[in-house]
């Protein structure tokens, strides 16, 4: 079970203008530590855990990838990690980019927990955390489940499983399933896509967002 505590370092602050806050976790395994607006400097002094390489395949990479998001401005890094400066856990809000750039206000985020430490509800703690700023009402956020990232042979079930998890997970944080022919939702029927508009997002993003939900370059009015 996880008891959670909150406090605000006075001197942590991330290349944005956000304060960096931490809740701290008790578990079985130890305490656990959720941070979110995460500097460079901070992900420098941590190591990644052995099981977290669903983005990067090794997690020497994973950290390194870590490292260059929590150096981009714009971007909010969120980690959970232990009393020994491991990360076990990561959320990851990002400007949207290729099919999705240029239609206003938009993030897409990603969550990954280490595979020695699921079923811990890490997960929602972090999406938690990661979307608790009110500025984010103002945006869209975009989540794009992709198969190939996905572990669900380590915990022995099948891809749809896995998807519908995922559909679970991000329908408890507002967030909506949309059918889309953008080309990496359609190379698998279980990849996903969900979305979350703010409550203050704008009508012109909002309706940039349901015209390229379906854009197509090769089927005339799409």
């Amino acid at each position: 079970m996880l008891k959670a505590k909150t406090y605000s370092p006075n001197n942590e602050k991330s290349g944005s203008t956000h304060v960096s806050r931490v809740k701290i976790y008790k578990t079985p395994a130890g305490p656990l530590f959720v941070r979110n607006c995460c500097s460079p400097s901070f992900v420098k002094r941590l190591k990644a855990d052995q099981g977290l390489r669903a983005f990067a395949r090794r997690p020497e990479r994973e950290h390194q990838l870590l490292l260059t998001i929590a150096q981009q401005p714009a971007n909010r890094l969120t980690l959970a990690y232990t009393a020994t400066g491991t990360i076990i856990g990561q959320a990851t809000l990002a400007p949207l980019d290729n099919w999705w750039q240029d239609i206003g206000n938009a993030y897409e985020i990603a969550v990954e927990v280490s595979s020695g430490w699921r079923k811990l509800g890490l997960a929602q703690k972090l999406l938690s955390f990661a979307l608790e700023f009110e500025s984010l009402e103002k945006y869209l956020i975009l989540g794009l489940g992709l198969s190939w990232h996905w572990d669900y042979e380590g915990l022995g079930i099948s891809r749809f499983d896995y998807r519908e998890l995922i559909s679970r997970l991000f329908a408890a944080h507002g967030f909506t399933e949309y059918l889309t022919s953008e080309p990496n939702i359609r190379m698998d029927p279980a990849n996903i896509l969900v979305a979350r508009l703010g409550r203050r997002l704008e009508e012109e993003t909002i309706n940039r967002f349901f015209q390229r939900l379906l854009k197509s370059e090769t089927l005339p009015g799409l």
